[in-house]
C-alpha cells in the first residue's frame, strides 16, 4: 500500500477582515476503505502546438476504475497571463486554468461499453487459407479449427484484444478502448479467403459500444506552444 498525502493551503492577508489562513491534509485512499491508492499514471506533460486549435485527450475513462476514488492533477505551465486551458469532462466544460493555475479533483472515470463479438472457426479448412481482420491476415498453419483459432488469438490486432481457450474453435474480440460507437461486425459472416478449403469464420454474439462519458480533455486558448502538466492517481 502506498502512502500519498494531499495538502491544500489557502492564505491571504487582505481578502477578509481578518487574515485568511486555512489548510487541510489527507491521505488518498481507495473508495470505501482506508487502503491507500497505489496506482498512478506518473507525472506527464502534454504539449499543444496545433493550428487550428483543437482539444487533446488527457485521460480516458478506461484509464481508471469507474466510480473509484481516483484523483486528477492538472497545471497550466504557461507564464503568459492571458493563456489558458479549457478543461472538459466528455463534452461538459469544467472551467479554465490560466497561466500557473492548477487543479486537483476527484474523477469518477465513467467509461463506455466496449464493442465485442465472437468468431467461430468451422467447416473444412486447408493449410494456407486466410482470415483477415483489422489489417491483420492469418494464414492457416493446419486444417484443424482449434489450431487456426489459436493462431488468431496469438496475433496482435491494433484495435482489439482477444480471449480464447487453447484449442477451442472460438475467439472473443473486444475493443481496446470503449466508446468508439458504431456496429461490431466489421467483417462479413464468413471472413475467410479460401483457396483449397471451404472453412468459415462466422461472427456472432456481437454487441455495440456505448460512448464514453468520463474522458478528460484540454483545449488551449491560443495557437502557440503551451504545456499542460498532469498526473492521475487511481485504484
Amino acid at each position: 500500500m502506498a502512502i500519498i498525502t494531499a495538502s491544500l493551503t489557502l492564505a491571504s492577508p487582505d481578502l477578509l477582515t481578518n487574515a485568511l489562513a486555512f489548510s487541510t491534509t489527507n491521505n488518498l485512499t481507495k473508495a470505501g476503505n482506508s487502503t491507500g491508492l497505489e496506482l498512478t499514471s506518473g507525472l506527464a506533460r502534454t504539449n499543444f502546438t496545433d493550428d487550428p486549435i483543437h482539444q487533446k485527450l488527457i485521460y480516458r475513462g478506461d484509464d481508471a476504475t469507474a466510480n473509484g476514488a481516483n484523483k486528477v492533477y492538472l497545471k497550466n505551465l504557461s507564464s503568459t497571463a492571458s493563456e489558458y486551458f479549457t478543461i472538459y469532462i466528455n463534452s461538459e466544460e469544467m472551467g479554465r486554468l490560466y497561466a500557473g493555475d492548477w487543479a486537483f479533483f476527484p474523477w469518477a472515470a465513467n467509461n463506455g461499453t466496449k464493442r465485442v463479438f465472437t468468431v467461430t472457426i468451422a467447416a473444412t479448412w486447408a493449410i494456407g487459407d486466410t482470415w483477415e481482420f483489422d489489417g491483420v491476415k492469418i494464414y492457416a498453419d493446419s486444417a484443424t479449427v482449434g489450431s487456426i483459432a489459436n493462431q488468431i488469438h496469438a496475433a496482435n490486432f491494433p484495435n482489439w484484444v482477444t480471449t480464447h481457450t487453447d484449442d477451442a474453435a472460438t475467439v472473443v474480440f473486444e475493443d481496446r478502448v470503449s466508446g468508439l460507437g458504431g456496429t461490431t461486425v466489421v467483417v462479413t459472416a464468413d471472413g475467410t479467403l479460401n483457396t483449397d478449403g471451404n472453412g468459415t469464420a462466422n461472427i456472432s454474439s456481437a454487441a455495440v459500444s456505448v460512448e464514453n462519458v468520463g474522458d478528460i480533455y484540454a483545449k488551449p486558448s491560443v495557437v502557440t506552444t503551451m504545456d499542460l502538466e498532469h498526473m492521475l492517481f487511481k485504484q
